[in-house]
This record gives C-alpha cells, sequence and structure tokens, in this order.
C-alpha cells in the first residue's frame, strides 16, 4: 500500500509496538499484509496456505516485539523472512502430501498457459549453468541430478570425497551468482542504471568495500532497488530445486508448458518457482541413479517430459549429462567434454543506445586440475536480527572430514590446492566478531598460515575518499526525529565522474604479515574501525609446492564518530552565531540532526525561524540568525545517525552580549529633615555593567557624580544619610555601563518635607486631630482619619495640607479658618514652632492677640480665629511620625 509522507513511520510504530500500543501493530498489519500475502502465495501456491502463513509470521512477528526482539527500523524485510521461511515449510510439505495448487495463485504469477514464461526462466537458468566451468558443471550433475555422494564421485574426479564435497559447494554457489546476473533485469530507472547491474553481487557479498559502501548508500534513498534485492533474495533463498527442470525439460515449446501445467499442478503459477520441489525429484535421481547412473537419470527424466508434452519429441533438447570417466583422470590432460545443448537464441529487442548494457557476470575459466575457479564468495547474513523460523532445508556445507570410501587407495601426492576461497569482500560490523573459512587439500595436507596485510595508500592522493564522502554525503534534518525519514536531497548530475585509483591496488607481497597462531583453516577477527580495507588470506605449504588464497578485504561498517566537537560561540545581541561537528561512519551516509536545550530544560529542536543548517562533507553547520539576548546560557550538540548506530556530540554553549537593559527603574522618596533615604535600580546587561548615580535640581538636569555612589553587577544602590530640608526637590538616577554601550534610568525625586498632624486634647470630647471635612474646611475629628503627615510646616511659617498643597489661612477673626492657594500673604502665617510635640497655642502673624480654636470645645468643632484663653480647646501639639 502507498504510504502517505507524512505518516507515521515503521521505526515509530515498532517501538509503540512494543510499549503495549496494539494499535501500532494494527497499522503495521495493515501496511505490509499485502506484500506478506503475494511472498507467501508465490512459495506455498495456494491462497489458503498463505493466509494461514501471513497470520502465524504477524503473530511471531508480534511475540518477537513484545518480548523486545525483533526489528528496529524497517519492519517489511523482518516480516518478509519469517513469511517466506514458513511458506517454504508449508509448501515443501504440502508437495509431500500431494495437495493441489490452488488456482488464485494465477493473480499473482503468470498463468499456466503461459509457456514463454516457463521457457524463459529454464533458459535463464540452463544459460546460468552453462556459463560455468565444466567441472563444476560435471559435479553439479552427478551431485544434483543423479543424487550421488561426494564419497562415491570422489573415485572417478580423482580426488577425495572431502575435496568433491568442498568443489560441489563452490558449485552451487557459483550457479546462484550466476543465476542472479543473468535474471537481472534491464528495465531500470536511469538513476539506478549505475547500480543495477551491481545488486546480485551486493546480494552475494562479493562487491568491493567501496562500491559496498555506495550500494548501501543508494539502497537506503531507492525503494525500486530495495524491492530488486529482496526479490533476489527471496529466489537466492530455495535455488536448489530449479536446476533440474532447466537441465532436463524442454527449454521452450506451448504445448510441453500447457501439459507440464496439466500433470499434477507443479507449474501452476508459471516460471522457475513452479519447479521447486526437490523432495520429489531428490528421490526421482536417487532412484535413476540406482538403476543406471547418469544416462538413465538423463533418459528417464527425458521421456517422462515427452510423455507430459504429448509430443514425440521434445521442441528443445534436455541438457546433456557432463560425462565423466571411471577411473581418475590423468590431472596434466583433463577430458574434453562435449559443451551442453544450446537454446536456440531468443529475439530480444535491442536496448536503447543512450542505455548502458547490464552488467554481465564475470565468465568462469574452465579449471584446470592444478587451481580451481575462485569461489563465489559465501553469503552474509541480513543486517537486521534474524526471525527465529527457520526453513525446513538440508545443510549445503559439506563435511570438513568426510569418511573415505572402505577400500579407496589412498590419492596420489599432490601440491596444495585452494577448495574454497575466503570471501572476497565480506561486509562486516565493528565489535561483531566474524569467522572467515577456507578450504585447502593437498597430500601431505598443508600447513596453514593467515596473514594480514594493511590497505595500501591511495594513489590518488586523497580524491577517491573525498569523491566517495562527497557522494555519500550525509542528509540533514533540523529537528530530531523519530520516523528516520531525512530530507530528500539532489541526486548527483549523471556527468559528473569521481577519480579511482588505476587498477584494483593490492597490498604488495612484503606487505603481508603472519598472524601469530592463525594456522587452522578458520580465523574469527573482532573489526575495528581502523580494520576497514584490511586483507586477509591464508599460505598453505607442503613439500610440493606453497599456495597463497585470494585476499579476502574486509569492508568495516562502523556507527558515526565524532571527530570535531562544536565549540562555544559568543555573539552580539542581532548576530549571527555558527555551530560546527564532524564525523565518520562507515556507511557514510548519515542523517545528522541538530538540538536545543535552554538553561534547565531539555533537548528539542532549535527554532526554524532563525536556525538553518548546510554540509561541507562530513561536517554540519548549524547557522543561528538575528540572536537575541534571550537565547544566552543556550545549549547546541549534533546527533549523526547511519544505519550501524548514532553519536552525539558534546554539548556547545551559546553566550550572548549586549549593552545593559533597565529592568528596575528608581522610586521617589517622601522624608522628613534628618531621615535616611535609599534608591535601587536594576539593570541586565552581558558582560556585566558598572553603575554610577547622578543628581540634579530637576528632572531635566543638568546632571552630576553622587560622590562614592558607584559600583558593578545588575543593582545598583544610593543611600543618603540625614537629609535636610534644602535637599527637598533634589533628583537621582542610575547609569549602567558596559563595553557594548550605556543605559540611565528615569530620575527619582527626593521629598524632604517637615510634614505630621496636630492633635488637642478636648476633655470630655476625648483627644481629636486637626481634620479636614468633606467641604474642605479644617475641624475636629477623629484621629483615625488624620494622615500622619498630613500636615506640612515649612520653614517660611506656613501650614500645608499635602493632599492639595494649600495653605491654612485665616481670613478674619472669630471666623473658620479656611483653605486657599498658597500666596505669601500675611493671614497664612503663623507662630508656633513645629521642632517640639508639646501642646502649643499656634498664633496668627496677621491678627495679633487672635490663635486657632476648635468652636465650642466640640468633637466635631471648626477651627477658628479666636482671642487667646488659654483654655485646652486652643493648646495644639505637633507631630511628627
Amino acid at each position: 500500500m502507498t504510504i502517505p509522507a507524512d505518516a507515521v513511520s515503521d521505526e515509530q510504530l515498532i517501538a509503540r509496538t512494543r510499549e503495549g500500543d496494539m494499535g501500532a501493530y494494527d497499522e503495521l498489519y495493515r501496511r505490509h499484509v499485502d506484500d506478506a500475502s503475494k511472498v507467501a502465495r508465490i512459495v506455498t501456491n495456494n491462497s489458503d496456505e498463505a493466509q494461514d502463513v501471513v497470520s502465524e509470521a504477524f503473530t511471531r512477528v508480534l511475540t518477537r516485539l513484545r518480548e523486545g526482539g525483533g526489528p528496529d527500523l524497517e519492519f517489511a524485510p523482518y516480516l518478509k523472512t519469517v513469511v517466506r521461511r514458513l511458506a517454504i515449510d508449508r509448501h515443501r510439505g504440502s508437495q509431500r502430501d500431494g495437495s493441489q495448487t490452488d488456482p488464485s495463485i494465477l493473480d499473482i504469477l503468470p498463468t499456466a498457459d503461459d509457456a514463454m514464461a516457463r521457457s524463459t526462466d529454464r533458459q535463464l537458468v540452463r544459460h546460468a549453468f552453462e556459463t560455468l566451468p565444466e567441472r563444476w558443471q560435471q559435479v553439479l550433475w552427478h551431485t544434483e541430478i543423479e543424487g550421488r555422494s561426494p564419497a562415491s564421485l570422489a573415485p572417478a574426479l580423482g580426488s577425495s570425497a572431502n575435496a568433491v564435497a568442498a568443489l560441489a559447494y563452490r558449485a552451487r554457489e557459483g550457479l546462484r551468482q550466476a543465476y542472479l546476473a543473468v535474471n537481472l533485469s534491464t528495465e531500470v530507472q536511469p538513476e539506478c542504471r549505475p547500480y543495477a547491474p551491481k545488486i546480485a553481487s551486493y546480494v552475494r557479498g562479493t562487491l568491493s568495500a567501496h562500491d559496498t559502501r555506495e550500494m548501501s548508500a543508494h539502497l537506503a534513498t531507492c525503494e525500486h532497488c530495495r524491492e530488486r534485492r529482496d526479490e533476489l533474495l527471496l529466489l537466492v533463498s530455495d535455488m536448489r530445486g530449479i536446476l533440474w527442470p532447466a537441465l532436463l525439460l524442454p527449454a521452450s515449446g506451448v504445448a510441453a508448458g500447457v501439459a507440464a501445467a496439466t500433470a499434477g499442478g507443479a507449474a501452476a503459477g508459471g516460471g522457475v518457482l513452479a519447479f521447486l520441489n526437490p523432495a520429489s525429484w531428490g528421490k526421482r535421481a536417487q532412484q535413476f541413479a540406482a538403476a543406471g547412473g547418469a544416462a538413465a537419470a538423463a533418459a528417464v527424466i527425458v521421456v517422462a517430459a515427452m510423455a507430459l508434452t504429448g509430443n514425440d519429441e521434445p521442441a528443445d533438447q534436455p541438457a546433456a549429462a557432463p560425462s565423466v570417466s571411471a577411473e581418475p583422470e590423468d590431472p596434466a590432460d583433463p577430458p574434453q567434454n562435449e559443451p551442453p545443448a544450446q537454446d536456440p537464441p531468443v529475439q530480444e529487442e535491442p536496448p536503447p543506445a543512450e542505455e548502458p548494457p547490464a552488467e554481465e557476470p564475470e565468465q568462469p575459466v574452465a579449471d584446470a586440475p592444478e587451481e580451481e575457479p575462485d569461489e563465489p564468495a559465501e553469503e552474509e547474513p541480513p543486517p537486521a536480527e534474524q526471525p527465529e523460523v527457520e526453513p525446513s532445508q538440508p545443510s549445503e556445507t559439506p563435511s570438513t572430514e568426510p569418511s573415505e570410501p572402505p577400500g579407496a587407495e589412498p590419492p596420489a601426492q599432490a601440491p596444495p590446492t585452494i577448495d574454497q576461497q575466503p570471501p572476497a569482500n565480506p561486509v562486516v560490523v565493528a565489535g561483531e566478531p566474524v569467522t572467515l573459512t577456507v578450504a585447502v587439500s593437498g597430500n601431505p595436507p598443508p600447513d596453514l598460515q593467515w596473514q594480514v596485510a594493511d590497505p595500501p595508500d591511495d594513489p590518488s592522493g586523497g580524491q577517491v575518499a573525498a569523491a566517495a564522502a562527497e557522494k555519500a554525503a550525509p542528509r540533514f534534518l533540523l529537528a530530531p526525529t523519530t520516523d528516520g525519514t531525512p530530507y530528500a536531497r539532489a541526486e548527483q548530475a549523471e556527468t559528473e565522474s569521481t577519480p579511482t585509483p588505476e587498477g584494483d591496488e593490492l597490498p604488495a607481497e612484503e606487505d603481508w604479515v603472519d598472524i601469530a597462531g592463525a594456522t587452522t583453516d578458520t580465523l574469527v577477527i573482532e573489526p575495528t574501525p581502523e580494520s576497514d580495507g584490511r586483507a586477509y588470506r591464508v599460505r598453505a605449504t607442503n613439500p610440493l609446492g606453497t599456495i597463497t588464497t585470494e585476499p579476502a578485504v574486509i569492508s568495516v561498517q562502523y556507527p558515526p564518530q565524532i571527530e570535531s566537537q562544536p565549540q562555544n560561540v559568543t555573539v552580539v545581541e542581532g548576530g549571527t552565531a555558527e555551530f560546527k561537528a564532524t564525523a565518520v561512519a562507515n556507511p557514510t551516509a548519515m542523517t545528522i540532526t541538530w538540538q536545543v536545550r535552554a538553561p534547565g530544560g531539555e533537548w528539542g529542536a532549535p527554532d526554524p525561524e532563525i536556525a538553518t543548517t548546510r554540509q561541507e562533507g562530513v561536517e554540519s553547520t548549524l547557522g543561528l540568525t538575528n540572536v537575541s539576548s534571550e537565547r544566552d546560557g543556550y545549549q547546541y550538540r549534533a546527533v549523526f545517525t547511519n544505519e550501524v548506530g548514532e553519536a552525539t556530540s558534546e554539548p556547545a554553549t551559546l553566550t550572548v552580549h549586549w549593552q545593559p537593559e533597565i529592568t528596575a527603574q528608581p522610586e521617589s522618596v517622601e522624608a522628613g529633615p534628618g531621615d535616611d533615604v535609599q534608591f535601587s535600580a536594576s539593570a541586565a546587561a552581558n558582560p556585566a555593567a558598572s553603575w554610577a548615580w547622578e543628581s540634579a535640581p530637576s528632572a531635566d538636569g543638568p546632571w552630576t557624580p553622587v560622590p562614592d555612589a558607584t559600583g558593578t553587577g545588575a543593582d545598583a544602590t544610593l543611600n543618603r544619610g540625614a537629609v535636610a530640608l534644602e535637599d527637598d526637590g533634589t533628583h537621582y538616577r542610575a547609569v549602567f555601563t558596559n563595553e557594548l554601550g550605556s543605559a540611565a534610568t528615569e530620575a527619582a525625586e527626593l521629598d524632604v518635607a517637615r510634614a505630621g498632624r496636630f492633635e488637642v486634647d478636648l476633655g470630655e470630647a476625648g483627644t481629636r486631630c486637626l481634620v479636614v471635612g468633606g467641604d474642605g474646611q479644617p475641624r475636629a475629628g477623629d484621629c483615625a482619619d488624620a494622615p500622619s503627615r498630613g500636615w506640612e510646616t515649612p520653614a517660611d511659617g506656613t501650614i500645608v495640607w499635602r493632599a492639595t498643597g494649600e495653605c491654612l489661612d485665616g481670613v478674619q477673626p472669630f471666623h473658620a479658618v479656611v483653605l486657599a492657594p498658597c500666596d505669601d500673604s500675611s493671614s497664612q502665617q503663623w507662630h508656633f514652632d513645629p521642632e517640639t510635640p508639646s501642646a502649643q497655642l499656634i498664633k496668627s502673624a496677621k491678627f495679633h492677640g487672635f490663635t486657632l480654636d476648635i468652636e465650642a470645645v466640640a468633637a466635631d468643632g471648626r477651627t477658628i480665629l479666636f482671642p487667646v484663653h488659654g483654655g485646652v480647646n486652643q493648646q495644639f501639639r505637633y507631630l511628627q511620625p
């Protein structure tokens, strides 16, 4: 099914399934059930069985996920492996039971009437078989078609049973490799043309380390090639059963295909997979061998094929069995066998001129007895965890020491011969032990010595490595993700070329060094990233000669390793900042994610409005623009990830410098003569600012420094002790300064005044205070309503009501005293001592002999001017707080 680009990834669904979210596993089922069913139906040829296989496969995978096993990133390959293995077991069991093929398989595979499809498949297998050396063809015929054992073939081939078993093993591997090569389709997308011809070698693990890394990087981004790889892996899984129909049945003929499909359903699905029934042809081959050997087997099978076709003669004759003499052959003069019959050439349309031809498999050279052809590389296990289901198929690995038939004569002395080469280009993971195996024969048995050589220097002066790094440059993500979906990057132009060293540079003979204690046919190594490109081989020696195997050049995959950490950055507010990090890895294709953390916070994604990334090879750069002071102290780090693992850089801190910014203004202060006062202000700055206080007679200046009023830090404080009335109206401000600039606070005023309240003891009416009533006139009132600093007494003889700034005015004797705007008139002048808290008269300066009086000694009486008589209603105390 097609998955939307913004859908949750398989990796996230797998993680949620492990946490118990069955909804996530239901989504995985809906995504992949169709592909799983297709694989199951191809192998089982039965839709009912396919449904059972798919159900069981999903159940097993769910169990593995709940146990903490199973895949972590890609769900489909793991599921298909489970389905394929379960399906193969069920398919073989159904064939043994004689059950018929489900006709619904025709929805997937070519129909039974499509004789061309069956013929083409057999031609591909036959063509692959005919590309093999003659000696490989012989051993495959006798072991796979006739069913003979290596021990029974040893005398006829003039070798030991062990050597024949090893030769058969190599021949089977060679047939698989050749079949994968000839089965490769040329219908590929233009951008995949450099890679498609190499998929077969990639599947078998025979690519060079450089090509393997390039292919891995391409497969990570190309769904088309990944599907091709998966199809080839499916074909490789059961290659045995395709050999006998290709060699013994006609390669063409519609009637033959139809009749064969009708007889038992063996070809109901068409193609090579229709003949996968080792259980049946293996028994027949043994019966044919017992009845008379190769000729009898071939004859019986050909007759059976002709009977199935309903024709007197097949359209194409089956391939002839390669002959083998009953006696050991002379090593110096191998027999010249007739080549197998060739199919009539198939007319194909030539590919377009602009398309390069698909890469053909290398033609093995016919082997001589002295030296066998090189062994195809042993298949590497898939990198993902292998499912627990294993197909029930016989092992192909020959016994190390098969017993000689009783009575067999010991073979003649012979120099060392390489029967099994080490894998040419094994791809391994750093830290995971890998075993290299060889098979060497000779008489006397040769002594073995493993050797190692470091890779030669790059003759291109680093151009090859630089070009490879550029081609496999990392992909960048701005924000951390869990879905594993990187941003797409533009492909390299097809016209670009990559410099390569001249020839395949291998270590010189003098560079090989013996590995102490490594003298058996196996070598276990624990690769490290430094082991990438190292070559291993075996040197075999007996009295008749010395021979060395081909080198096994290992390609070590390892997770990213940080080469350069991001450094702390200091920037001025509003400017730009850059963080850089570099890592090396194999595969070199990496996803690089930058993360940010506020002081005391959690790691998250940088703000995309100010953060951008760029790449320079394997170096990642995070750029920040218009940096604000709020980001001071933020930390940034890079996370490098490839298919092997990930590495996180150390965090780097961003320091932002800015000029002072006022965060707290000073406040005006009211005080009386002799009071201590304090002004304070605050500012933020980086670097920290110094401060100084200034004073002025008004808010408009001029400003002069206050002596000894300086300091450093975010908080500035000014203390003034014992202020005087002459300080009244003075303004103060603080100025903060650092290397980037200065900032001044607003002005704060110092208000120095002699202020308090007037109290009078009226006897039975109680203690009352001079207040201003709702009518705006002074009168006796409750002291609770009298402000403690309600009346100000400046040194000019006036009495001022601070709430309105009006002066107490005795307008006329025997009348009430009023509040009026201060105008320096004599009626607003009063004689009393503001410094004493004792009771006293408050006399009018204009009307001699008159003083303030509480009318009628009433609790709420008006304040009036009345002649002095010394009564309690004329005795006022001036109290200051």
